[in-house]
């Protein structure tokens, strides 16, 4: 898996504008904002994560706000997939952030809309009074836009570029999360145990890729989900929940994005997601694809997070335990996976619990 893209969410650990690295590094994007007509009265690199792009802050004249995304010219693609995915999204009806100007000639960046610094993840964990029953009216709300996504045309979505998540690049990852954390925490140091797990992990990526693939987000989860305040403002309206870092829109197992959203971040109650599941109208198969999806996308983000540490970014490593208890649960309801789980269990405790 590449670098996970940074959202547009930083603004708590905003970093003076000043600093002279700060000021040569982005030196060449203010200069073809200013020579797009977007000249800012101030501007504020916002604070990295794991990324090769850069976000920062625009304060214009008018008193508006804007983010700008400053990607390597080798990224350049990278953007375009952005731009284009953020069309394609719009023609069903996705909110994602609005894109108010962008280039894809060196230097490559993309103005967008400021959405505040909270994602929906960050307002759940944040609490307070009524925090639980928004948080499942706004999963549900991210349920009917998953249904949008799956609305999308096929070809449009191929065009993009991004590989489909077929079972090879199911398998990629898996692989992935086994060198970065399994094998460094000695995890499958049992050669039978290691066998086994290699074998059902195959089992359940050739599961998903049996099913046919539909647009998926690939990162459909609360971390990438922000509110858009301006009907609330405006009128009493709802905050409109708006979809960030849709760069990766692409064909994947019809599933994966729903276990994705309620098994990746969150650490939800087995009743809230009972809650969702019924409504996403789960036959015997398909809730046997979600399973599958969840044991995936649980076990791959064990291994993203691990990554994440060793490039300095280690404020995920908390999410690792109860993404391994996900994947255990997963594996345990799962006919390739029952007879395993039970050991895992045992062997993963020190990691898991």
């Amino acid at each position: 898996m590449g670098r996970r893209p940074l959202s547009q969410t930083a603004a708590d650990r905003d970093t003076a504008g000043s600093r002279r690295d700060e000021a040569v590094a982005w030196r060449p994007v203010r200069d073809a904002l200013a020579g797009a007509g977007w000249a800012p009265v101030s501007f504020e690199p916002l604070a990295g994560d794991v990324s090769a792009r850069r976000y920062a802050r625009l304060r214009l004249a008018s008193g508006e706000r804007r983010i700008v995304c400053s990607y390597p010219d080798e990224m350049k693609d990278v953007a375009a997939r952005f731009v284009g995915s953020a069309d394609l999204l719009a023609s069903v009806a996705v909110p994602t952030p609005r894109l108010h100007d962008y280039s894809l000639q060196p230097p490559v960046w993309v103005l967008q809309e400021d959405l505040g610094p909270r994602t929906l993840y960050q307002r759940w964990m944040e609490g307070g009074s009524g925090a639980d029953s928004d948080l499942s009216r706004r999963l549900a709300e991210a349920r009917e836009l998953i249904g949008r996504i799956q609305r999308l045309p096929l070809d449009p979505v191929r065009a993009l570029g991004s590989p489909p998540l077929d079972g090879d690049l199911l398998k990629f990852e898996l692989d992935q999360a086994w060198e970065r954390f399994l094998e460094p925490q000695g995890l499958v140091a049992d050669p039978g145990l290691a066998k086994q797990l290699r074998s059902v992990c195959s089992a359940l990526c050739e599961r998903l890729d049996s099913a046919a693939r539909v647009p998926c987000h690939r990162d459909f989860m609360a971390r990438n989900l922000m509110l858009r305040a301006e009907a609330a403002a405006r009128d009493g309206g709802p905050e409109e929940l708006v979809v960030i870092d849709h760069q990766d829109l692409r064909l994947g197992p019809p599933s994966y994005d729903l276990a994705s959203l309620l098994n990746d971040t969150l650490t939800l109650s087995a009743r809230e997601r009972r809650r969702q599941l019924p409504a996403a109208h789960m036959d015997s198969d398909r809730m046997l694809q979600y399973v599958a999806a969840t044991a995936q996308r649980t076990l791959k983000i064990a291994g993203t997070f691990a990554y994440f540490a060793t490039v300095g970014s280690d404020r995920y490593l908390r999410l690792i335990p109860p993404a391994l208890r996900r994947f255990l649960d997963a594996l345990e309801a799962l006919p390739e996976g029952r007879e395993l789980a039970p050991r895992l269990r045992e062997v993963w405790a020190p990691v898991s619990t």
